[in-house]
């Protein structure tokens, strides 16, 4: 696997470089058959000017800044997880470094269930497509 990490205005620790590595080996482990030469993995985390990134679901439910506290994102980021030509991408944005790469795998290894659903329908979560209803009534 090629992992290529970025990082603007922050650095990451030990910690941070182990837990990537722990979350790349469960990568690896969910795509057996892909050989891991072929597979790049980009991390790229910067600090975030801004600052704030408000909720998306209630955009104008807050009435005073102090509202908007929880909304503070020092840290964003995006991870770009490359199989043959298929491209997986995410972006985050976090308080902590540490929530930025939690978040960003928990995205990534969403999209990679979906990738594994699509393309290989053998590891599907429903293989066994007989116990799927076809018809309510109607026979």
């Amino acid at each position: 696997m090629i992992l290529k990490i970025t990082c603007k205005n922050c650095e990451l620790s030990e910690d941070n470089h182990k837990h990537i590595q722990a979350n790349l080996e469960k990568i690896v482990k969910a795509l057996p058959h892909v050989e891991s030469d072929l597979i790049v993995f980009r991390l790229t985390l910067k600090r975030n000017t801004d600052k704030y990134h408000p909720q998306r679901t209630h955009p104008h439910s807050h009435k005073t800044y102090s509202d908007k506290k929880p909304s503070l994102a020092f840290y964003e980021g995006s991870i770009t997880f490359r199989l043959d030509k298929n491209r997986l991408y995410v972006h985050f944005k976090g308080r902590t470094i540490d929530e930025c790469i939690n978040l960003g795998f928990e995205r990534i290894f969403e999209e990679i269930e979906k990738f594994k659903d699509i393309h290989y329908p053998t590891e599907s979560e429903y293989p066994d497509h007989s116990t799927i209803r076809e018809k309510v009534g109607g026979e």
